[in-house]
């Protein structure tokens, strides 16, 4: 028999429908049968928290409480939205044309093979990039210098000698700078232009308004005392390595994620490379930080007291002094740019791109020795619409390449330790390809 609990206490008892409670009456509502009020501390401490110098004391130890556990003050800026890339992607994204220990190989992502372009006798690739079904390959020669190449099958078009070189803005021809002079060299052969540039001056990009040119820099703040950057790797092939124009079981590399594939079209980005060291905005020897825009005649234009990291069709990329991102036009009449969304714990590096309509940018960004992928809408207006990409593999390289879009608006960029990293805007991962090639420089879509 199932033990019976016992009866409630008439303390515990509910009142019978329509009964007052004890001590209700209209003399003493509210009061005990004694006619006393019971203490109420509650409503005591309620009243104190409504005073405002409780409240911001309360205030001051819940962002002390939040700061000691890592959490940044309320007043803290936002660091955008954090992406992984850890994991490897094995899908097919088409051909991509990538820089591996000077030489330029087209790596087939989905036979994963790799085929070698064939480049002149004693150059040494830097950059490489597709236009018009031909490749367009920066290299250094023995003497050090710096030269130009198109490559189309087994023949190869001497440019000149470049410092600088970018497509041009209806990609049907390379503009090339030597000694202070922008060369526009057509790819499919004609008359060549030149255009002198200002003194200190470097090519960023080649717009429907005209050349844009950049003067000064900002040079990157040192590590904060204490901190050791990460050693640099430097792209070598190993024995253990596999050449790149082996062949690769399909099956390497890990599970695909995704089914989708990318049609190879050359990618419509603008990958500049310079030998040429930046005069800083500092110093007894600095110049200006300023963007110009310098037109087919010559003549200059003042366009924003900042520095060009990007410029395609009626959209700039800038980076000001304080290491902020801002967005301009190239046309006459405008004035300041729209500074976007800044983030409190990432510093804008460069290089950086935008992607064939100038609506997505994609940067290179650092937290100490800590190498990020900044890429976001050049119409951003919070932080939560710029993505970082985490970026492991050491500390950010000198002289990184620039990210590149491809055609259908993905990002490839380069780790540290040469590990490609491809990336769809908006989404919440990122991921590794190729990682059968041996460390690479440089990426771009063939």
């Amino acid at each position: 028999m199932a033990a019976v609990s016992a009866p409630p206490s008439s303390g515990d008892a509910p009142p019978a429908p329509g009964a007052r409670p004890s001590g209700s009456g209209r003399s003493g509502s509210g009061r005990s049968g004694s006619g006393r009020r019971p203490p109420r501390r509650g409503n005591r401490l309620l009243a104190l928290v409504r005073k405002p110098v409780t409240a911001i004391a309360l205030l001051g130890v819940a962002v002390v409480v939040g700061v000691v556990q890592g959490q940044p003050p309320p007043a803290a800026r936002d660091s955008g939205r954090s992406v992984p890339a850890e994991r490897s992607y094995t899908a097919s994204v088409g051909t991509l044309l990538t820089v591996v220990d000077g030489d330029v190989i087209r790596f087939d992502t989905f036979t994963k093979q790799g085929t070698p372009v064939r480049l002149p006798r004693g150059v040494s690739a830097l950059r490489a990039w597709s236009q018009h079904d031909r490749t367009v390959v920066l290299g250094r020669i023995g003497n050090g210098r710096t030269v130009a190449y198109v490559i189309t099958g087994r023949t190869a078009v001497y440019l000149g000698a470049a410092e600088v070189a970018v497509p041009s803005a209806d990609r049907t021809a390379v503009w090339v700078v030597s000694h202070g002079v922008a060369i526009r060299i057509p790819l499919a052969g004609g008359t060549h232009r030149r255009v002198p540039l200002p003194p200190h001056s470097r090519l960023v990009a080649d717009t429907p308004s005209g050349l844009i040119v950049s003067t000064g820099t900002v040079p990157d703040p040192p590590l904060a005392p204490g901190r050791v950057a990460t050693p640099t790797p430097t792209p070598t092939v190993t024995a253990t390595t596999p050449a790149p124009t082996g062949s690769v079981p399909a099956s390497a590399g890990g599970t695909p994620t995704a089914t989708s594939t990318i049609t190879p079209v050359a990618t419509p980005t603008t990958p500049p490379y310079t030998t040429a060291s930046p005069v800083p905005s500092t110093g007894p020897d600095g110049v200006p930080l300023t963007t110009l825009v310098v037109g087919m005649t010559g003549r200059v234009r003042y366009l924003a007291g900042a520095e060009a990291l990007a410029a395609v069709g009626d959209i700039v990329l800038l980076r000001d002094d304080e290491r902020r991102l801002g967005i301009i036009s190239p046309r006459p009449g405008v004035r300041e740019p729209r500074l976007l969304p800044s983030l409190a714990a990432i510093q804008v590096i460069g290089p950086g791109t935008l992607d064939a309509d100038g609506g997505e940018f994609a940067v290179l960004g650092r937290t100490n020795d800590y190498s990020w992928l900044m890429v976001g809408s050049t119409a951003a207006t919070t932080n939560g619409e710029i993505n970082v990409v985490a970026l492991d593999g050491g500390a950010p390289v000198p002289g990184a390449a620039a990210p590149a879009f491809t055609a259908s608006g993905r990002v490839l960029t380069v780790r540290p330790d040469g590990r490609i990293v491809y990336y769809a805007p908006g989404e919440p991962d990122g991921f590794t390809i190729g990682d059968e090639l041996p460390p690479v420089i440089d990426v771009a879509q063939a």
